[in-house]
Formats: structure tokens, C-alpha cells, sequence
């Protein structure tokens, strides 16, 4: 079973969806770049460094996205993909140093070049900077629902940080930090997307509803690249979940099939990990169907994603977001 994080096809839909909006993420991608000025000149290069590596932008896009299914993309749109996107570097930051990562998006992390503690500080002003980019908004509601957003990944983080080595996480339990951690931006790019344009109650309730499961599925890909991922595809340090004790959704699936016997065995191994090798995990992972098992919940979820848009008028920009949810099932294992 292997992962094509680069599949021509997923490459393909990705690109569709993104040639949509190419101007406006032109616009973000120029923005951000210019956050750094706004910062005391002697950390504009930590600034410039954090925001400097272009991501896939998939938080931008949702946004930029969501206005074009409901109306217009305007000048309110990019602010709020930037915005969203410097929460999520600036979570990046914060989880590089969590995982003792030293690459991402193929460039030593920030911890890596200036050490932890300078790092975490990089990670609070980028934090800081985005919440007060978010006051720029008329209504006071839009800048909360940022805000909330943003406690939600960083909840999010706490409780997975709080479950370190916990044989004993519930399904619900990961589900819902994986819903704060990641799902919270997702849904409210997607949300805010359509209040931008005075969509109705029930297409914000739908795109919010699209997000939340599209992060979702989104996170549970990623955490299975984490285990069965090729660093050199991936660019990043992978195999740090296993490591720091972050026990995602293949292992609490392969714990829940065992046996009361096997679940004895496998909660030992997991927390004496010297005598395992990650690889001997990942190969259980997969014999015994637990990655098999999380690959088809992230396909439900892409389809419960893609059912909340049919609410929606067709135009370009929703077959976009479908686009978009295409592109993460090509992020799935052939086997």
C-alpha cells in the first residue's frame, strides 16, 4: 500500500481548482509576503522565514472558493485567506517544535535553525498579528468567529498534547480533536466565505459543514502519510506522531479490532516503543486493516463533504470546492 501525494491526477484536480482563483491567491500569496514589514525590523527575518515557503494554500482557497459559490470573490475574501493562513503557519510553528520536527515543505523548520524557545515566541506574534488583521472586519461577529477558530486549533493541539501515550483515546475523543484542530479553520474559511456575500443561513450551514468534514478527512490523509508517507515525496519529517506518543486514527483502529489479548500486547508495545520498530507497527497497521479501515472513513467523509454542497447553484467555483475534494482522494492509497 502506497501513498501518491503527487498523483497526476490529484495534481490535476488540484490545479483545476486553484486556476479558478489563481488572481486572488496571487493577491494572498503578495500579502502575506508583506506581513513581515509590519513587525519590529529585528524579527522581520523570522517573520520572513516562517511565512516564506508557499504551502498548498488549501485554507486561502476554501475561502476564495466559498465567495465564488455564493457570489462574488472581493477584497474582503483575500484578507480573510490571509488571515487564516497565518494562523495556520503560525500553528505550524508551534507543532514543528511539539514534534521536534527539523524539515517542512523541505527547509529546516524554524526550531531547527534558532532553537525552541525563540521559535515558540515566532509562533505567539504570528498568532497575535493575524487576530489583529481580524479587527479590520466592520462586524465585530466575523473577528470572533476568527477567533474562535483559532482557540479551536490551538484546543485542539492542547488535548492531543494532553493524550500523549493514551492507549485508551476514545474514536469520539480523536474525532473531536481532529474537528478543533484542523476542521476549525476549514469550516471557517468555507463559513465566512458565504457570509462575505449574505448567503443564506442554510449555504453558510452547508460550506461550514463542507470544511468541517473536508479538514477532517484532510487530517486523517495526513496522519496516515505521517506513518506510511516517503519523506522525500512528502518533504517533510514524517513518523513524529508515532514517536511523541500521538496515537491517530490507524493505531486507536487497529487497538479497537484487537482482541482483549492483542490490545494487552499492542498497549505494551506502544508505550515501550524500544522494543518495536515503527516499521513492525506500520506493518501491523496494515496486515491488519486498521490503515485500510481510516482510508475508507476519510473517503466518507469527502463524500459527506460533497453531499453538503448540493444545496448549492452550480457554477465553476462549487464545482471548484468538488474539485478540491477530488484532489484529496487522490491523496488516498492505491493498494
Amino acid at each position: 500500500m502506497n501513498f501518491r501525494p503527487y498523483s497526476s491526477q490529484a495534481a490535476a484536480d488540484f490545479t483545476a481548482a486553484m486556476d479558478l482563483i489563481a488572481p486572488h491567491i496571487a493577491s494572498v500569496e503578495e500579502k502575506i509576503r508583506e506581513q513581515a514589514s509590519f513587525f519590529e525590523s529585528g524579527i522581520e527575518e523570522y517573520i520572513t522565514y516562517a511565512c516564506g515557503s508557499s504551502g498548498k494554500r488549501l485554507r486561502p482557497a476554501l475561502a476564495l472558493l466559498a465567495g465564488g459559490a455564493t457570489g462574488n470573490v472581493h477584497s474582503e475574501h483575500v484578507a480573510l485567506a490571509v488571515i487564516l493562513e497565518l494562523i495556520h503557519i503560525a500553528s505550524l510553528v508551534h507543532d514543528d517544535i511539539m514534534d521536534q520536527a527539523e524539515l517542512r515543505r523541505e527547509r529546516p523548520t524554524l526550531n531547527a535553525k534558532w532553537g525552541n524557545a525563540l521559535t515558540v515566541l515566532v509562533g505567539d506574534v504570528l498568532f497575535a498579528h493575524a487576530l489583529r488583521m481580524a479587527t479590520q472586519f466592520s462586524k465585530a461577529d466575523i473577528c470572533r468567529r476568527i477567533a474562535d477558530a483559532a482557540i479551536g486549533v490551538c484546543s485542539g493541539e492542547i488535548l492531543q498534547t494532553e493524550h500523549r501515550f493514551d492507549t485508551d483515546l476514545s474514536l469520539s475523543n480523536y474525532y473531536r480533536m481532529v474537528e478543533m484542530k484542523t476542521g476549525s479553520l476549514f469550516a471557517v474559511a468555507c463559513e465566512l466565505g458565504a457570509v462575505f456575500n449574505d448567503a443564506p443561513p442554510e449555504v453558510v450551514a452547508a460550506l461550514k459543514k463542507y470544511g468541517t468534514q473536508i479538514g477532517t478527512a484532510y487530517q486523517i490523509i495526513d496522519d496516515c502519510i505521517d506513518l506510511v508517507g516517503d519523506e522525500k515525496n512528502v518533504g517533510k519529517t514524517l513518523g513524529t506522531d508515532l514517536l511523541g506518543g500521538k496515537f491517530t486514527l490507524p493505531v486507536l483502529m487497529l487497538l479497537q479490532s484487537a482482541s482483549e489479548e492483542e490490545q494487552v500486547e499492542l498497549r505494551q508495545l506502544l508505550l515501550k516503543q524500544e522494543t518495536m520498530s515503527r516499521e513492525d507497527l506500520v506493518a501491523m497497521i496494515v496486515e491488519q486493516g486498521a490503515l485500510t479501515a481510516a482510508i475508507a472513513e476519510a473517503s466518507h467523509l469527502i463524500d459527506q463533504a460533497e453531499a453538503a454542497l448540493e444545496i448549492l447553484a452550480e457554477n465553476e467555483y462549487v464545482n471548484g470546492l468538488h474539485s478540491l475534494a477530488s484532489y484529496l482522494r487522490g491523496l488516498l492509497p492505491s493498494q
